[in-house]
């Protein structure tokens, strides 16, 4: 017993059970891509951050020197700093037999937390008779020197708790890091490191420290404060706001398209309702209410999919990377899903308002007879017919039911543009990110490099026979020459400080030469590339999946709603094969004309983000035509995917029963 009309939105829901599925499905999809692209920003943002940190080997946002006091009371008591520490130099100290020296680097406990990124192994030093240095220091400062053991350096005994990972900059120059611990600084000695609250505007901040010092005193750590703030810079906010535009454009089309295909398909429903005394209102507010209660069970679903995906992709970099569950990307932002949240209410509830006031203004009379779809066309004469090649018959019956439904047009190649859209639109950022400075200086460098000394009176013939000596080393596996450099390759990159010392030996002590050590360096950055690129082609790969449920979830409700009409065809003599090719031909013409303007407008979306970009990455723009490419082709097969189960279906109907269901 129905004692209320808003009663017959879940009978309806109820009734009609597959297509409430695909609805549902498609909201489901639209709540998906907004929470997944929100957590998926998130969780790179903070991946980046510690990818920066451990290139760079510090954490501290900004440095101060030549201080006095007045300046290190502001920063002390400065609300907006959220910690900070002293740090300083010390003298250079020779090691070994001379040729090799340490810088000595002093910290207080609060400088140190800004420090461990550098750590190759062990911890840092917690007092004044701990130290940690770099790695490849150790032969010199004492034969098998381990962590925990003793050295003296300088008339001082230190117990050796950390190494320090190898840089590049510091075997070069044959000056490497010694780092200990140091409680009490005099006022200007060495630098003030500090850290700005991430609730505080860092443009603030820093402009008011820039007063108070001068710029060659300050150091900015703007690599760092450009992820951790993307909002202080226009250029990547204006990528952002294009991103997430885009990204709720999509949405609304999405969910405009599933209500809208609803309602044409239940107009002779709406229009008996009328006939029998139902308001314009209480029509809009029957599908309003369909809409809030889908909206109500598919946005929970849509979250733990996006929450799930993410997940996903924290266990694979748990496979890929051997470190990998130290990478922070897997972050629940419950104020991400609650934004998403609302956004998917609001465009399911402004998306659904059109289709139920077309709904509400139904005329009865039209809508029963089944005439207020029908639309009468202009005729066109048509000259020289003779000379035109013949259409076969389902392609031409497939044109014209393209052509008839102008509604239905629209609504299928708009889902097909938007999945076009997002995938052109994310696979140019990609292209651009990866064409970036930061992603070629993260590129790998060969194992080892060994520098003969600029001063150094060089000849090809003592080239050739260090490199003939180098290619007799047993763990080398090759050696390129370069004017004042070689470069190695290692078979077994576990045995390098071995092979280090290998070549010091037979090398170093007939040639003047520095050896640099670029395996810990390498794996950080090779660390950091490879979290980049599964971040964008997880990413990638979620928008894909999403497009094409899109297309599918569209020209599906699209054919299974066309039962009656179909059916009529096969009853006046239309074959079944005919009937098949008719149907496919016209999801192949939404493919065709959707993915075109798909492409064309995801290029002109590109360009704009590429100029938007500009300002933080130096690149050159390109039409993507690799993505352009996959676009096309796939918008193609997806389209032929989607009609296949339909038409199994449409293919076991009883034509009588099909015929006069209501």
């Amino acid at each position: 017993m129905i004692s209320s009309y808003k009663q017959l939105s879940s009978k309806y829901l109820k009734r009609n059970m597959k297509r409430t599925i695909l609805t549902l499905i498609g909201i489901i999809l639209s709540v998906a891509l907004i929470s997944t692209v929100g957590l998926f920003m998130k969780g790179s943002q903070l991946s980046q951050i510690e990818n920066i940190k451990k290139v760079n080997g510090f954490s501290f946002h900004l440095g101060i020197s030549n201080y006095d006091e007045a300046l290190l009371n502001k920063i002390k008591y400065n609300p907006q700093i959220a910690s900070y520490g002293l740090m300083s130099q010390g003298g250079i100290v020779p090691i070994g037999d001379g040729e090799v020296s340490v810088q000595k680097n002093f910290a207080d406990h609060s400088a140190l937390e800004f420090l461990p990124y550098s750590l190759a192994d062990g911890r840092l030093p917690a007092n004044e008779h701990e130290a940690a240095v770099d790695s490849w220091t150790l032969p010199y400062l004492k034969k098998g020197l381990q962590i925990g053991d003793s050295f003296e350096l300088d008339s001082q005994t230190y117990q050796l708790v950390g190494l320090l990972d190898n840089r590049a900059f510091t075997q070069k120059d044959k000056v490497g890091r010694f780092l200990t611990y140091k409680h009490d600084f005099a006022i200007g000695e060495g630098r003030i490191l500090a850290e700005i609250n991430e609730k505080a505007d860092f443009k603030e901040v820093l402009e008011e420290i820039k007063s108070l010092t001068k710029d060659e005193n300050l150091v900015i750590n703007e690599e760092l404060i450009k992820v951790l703030k993307p909002g202080s810079n226009q250029s990547i906010l204006a990528v952002l706001v294009i991103v997430v535009s885009i990204v709720v454009i999509a949405t609304v089309v999405v969910i405009y398209n599933a209500f809208q295909i609803s309602v044409v398909e239940r107009m002779k429903q709406f229009g008996l309702l009328r006939s029998i005394g139902a308001t314009r209102k209480q029509i809009r507010q029957i599908v309003m209410r369909e809409a809030a209660v889908l909206a109500v069970i598919a946005i929970p679903v849509g979250l733990v999919c996006s929450i799930v995906a993410v997940a996903v992709l924290q266990s694979i970099f748990s496979i890929i990377l051997e470190d990998g569950a130290g990478v922070s990307f897997f972050h629940i932002d419950w104020w991400i899903l609650f934004i998403s949240s609302i956004i998917t209410l609001t465009a399911v509830l402004a998306s659904s308002y059109y289709p139920a006031f077309f709904a509400g203004r139904i005329s009865p009379l039209l809508a029963i007879s089944s005439r207020l779809s029908i639309k009468k066309e202009a005729i066109k004469k048509h000259k020289n017919n003779v000379l035109k090649k013949p259409l076969s018959f389902p392609m031409s019956l497939a044109l014209k039911n393209v052509k008839r439904n102008k509604n239905r047009y629209t609504i299928t190649i708009l889902s097909i543009i938007i999945s076009s859209v997002l995938f052109i639109t994310f696979s140019s950022m990609m292209d651009i990110a990866f064409a970036s400075k930061y992603m070629k200086d993260l590129s790998s460098k060969t194992d080892l490099s060994i520098y003969l000394k600029q001063d150094h009176d060089d000849s090809t013939a003592e080239r050739q026979q260090i490199s003939e000596l180098l290619k007799s080393v047993e763990n080398i596996s090759g050696v390129k020459e370069h004017d004042l450099h070689f470069e190695i390759e290692l078979k077994d990159k576990t045995q390098s400080l071995a092979t280090v010392a290998h070549i010091e030996d037979s090398v170093g002590k007939k040639h003047a030469i520095s050896i640099v050590n670029h395996i810990d360096e390498n794996k950080v950055k090779k660390d950091s590339e490879l979290v980049i690129k599964v971040l964008v082609y997880s990413f990638i790969t979620v928008i894909s999946l999403i497009g094409s449920l899109n297309i599918l979830n569209t020209i599906t409700i699209s054919i299974i709603i066309r039962r009656k009409e179909l059916a009529a065809l096969k009853s006046i003599g239309m074959s079944q094969r005919d009937l098949k090719k008719m149907i496919i031909y016209e999801a192949l013409i939404y493919g065709f004309f959707g993915s075109l303007q798909g492409i064309f407008f995801g290029c002109i979306l590109s360009y704009i983000i590429y100029l938007a970009a500009s300002g933080v990455l130096r690149v050159e723009w390109t039409i993507p035509y690799e993505a352009c490419l996959i676009t096309f082709v796939s918008a193609l097969i997806i389209s032929f995917l989607s009609v296949l189960l339909p038409l199994r279906k449409i293919q076991k109907d009883n034509l009588i029963d099909v015929i006069r269901e209501q």
